[in-house]
Parts: structure tokens; sequence; C-alpha cells
């Protein structure tokens, strides 16, 4: 494996410049006209995708006091994510059009949310016990989640027959992460050093693409996709 590559943060570089591809169009090119929900979840997910990156170029530039304090105010940031996106979710399930397909992007992005909590209190946990590559690994899969709904968008974009057909660039971008997760794994097992974040993740993606139609066509899912519609 070429040198470069055994450093696991370039990965999550590229996973950054995709999402900042797939986001583009929609986000950072019409900012001045994007409503303010949408406007806080997109940059606070984009700096949170960034965070793995800054965080690596700290540690090897021995900024490591730098390292902890971003460290220890990133939760307040993960707040931010989490909120907007579950807001953003409320307003996505009030729409009627596509109701079927806005059901299977609530259930994936609500056990989205729910693995960026649970992997962000297990990387802190991970920092405490001075486990680094467990930590690292964590969060590197919340740095991964937001990748999948940037590449429906990218994919839309590059592959013709796809527009605008976003149920099938769903399932295509749930194939991309698997993908990625596969590499990631390979080059994992290659340097001996496979720990349980990324096998969970392809399991959680597999998931997924199994289970997010027939729960969005499910009658006690969508009675609770109202309800949560209607909360707050």
């Amino acid at each position: 494996m070429p040198r470069m590559l055994r450093e696991w943060w370039v990965y999550f570089l590229i996973a950054f410049v995709l999402a900042a591809a797939g986001f583009w169009p929609t986000l950072f090119a019409v900012l001045a006209t994007t409503d303010a929900a949408h406007l806080v979840h997109g940059l606070s997910a984009t700096a949170w995708m960034s965070l793995p990156i800054l965080q690596a170029w700290l540690i090897k530039t021995r900024r490591r006091k730098l390292h902890r304090t971003i460290g220890w105010a990133s939760p307040a940031l993960a707040s931010i994510v989490v909120l907007s996106g579950l807001y953003i979710l409320q307003v996505m399930v009030r729409r009627t059009e596509d109701y079927l397909l806005n059901l299977k992007f609530l259930f994936m992005d609500l056990t989205g949310l729910g693995l960026f909590c649970l992997f962000l209190g297990w990387a802190i946990w991970a920092a405490r016990k001075r486990d680094l590559g467990l930590h690292l690994r964590l969060i590197g899969c919340t740095a991964l989640i937001p990748l999948e709904a940037a590449m429906e968008r990218l994919l839309i974009m590059t592959v013709p027959f796809l527009t605008p057909n976003f149920d099938v660039a769903l399932y295509g971008a749930l194939i991309f992460m698997e993908a990625a997760l596969v590499v990631l794994i390979v080059g994992e097992l290659a340097l001996r050093r496979l720990r349980w974040p990324f096998p969970f993740m392809a399991a959680y993606y597999a998931a997924l693409f199994v289970f997010a139609t027939p729960i969005a066509n499910n009658p006690s899912f969508q009675s609770f996709a109202r309800t949560f519609a209607q909360l707050g």
C-alpha cells in the first residue's frame, strides 16, 4: 500500500472533497439565498467533516494543546449538527410530495444521527482511556455519516440516467458507502490494525439497504413519522 494511503486521514480528506462537491449546487453556490435552517445544518456538518483532518494535522504538527481544546469544544458543534438536522427532518416529513421517499430519508437520517451521537460519546470515552486508535476511528465514522447524503446529490449530478431520481440515487449512495468502508477495512487488515468501527458501519449501511423500504412502508413507522413531524 502506498505510504500516503496508510494515513487514515487521507480517506477523510477525500470524503470531505466529495461532500463539498455533492452539496455545492444546493448549498455552497447559493449561500445568500439558502434558508437559515439548511444553512446552519449544512455549514455545521461541513465543519464537522473537516474536524478529523484538522485534528490529525494538529497532532502531526505537535499542537496537542490546541488539539485538546478543539476536542473539548467539539460537542457544541455536534449539538448544532444534530439539532438542526432534526429540525430539517421535521420539515421534510411534513411535505406531501414523495412521502414514502421522505420516510426512507427519515429512517436513515434518524438512525444516522443516533449513531453520530453514540460514536461521539464513545470517542470521548476512548480518548479518556488513552485508546487513541479507537478514538480516531470513531471520530472518523462520525465524519463519514454526512457523506451518504452528499453522494446522493453527486450521483444525480454525474450519472445522467439518475436525474432527478433520488430514490435510485439513495441506493447508489448506500452502495458507495459500503464500497468505501470495504476499502477502509481492507486497508486496516493490510496494516494489521483493524478495529470494530469500520466493520460496524459497513453492517449498518448494508442494513439500511435492506430495511429502508420495508420500514418506510410500515404503518407503525408512518404513525411515528406523523408524530415526530409535529413535535416542538
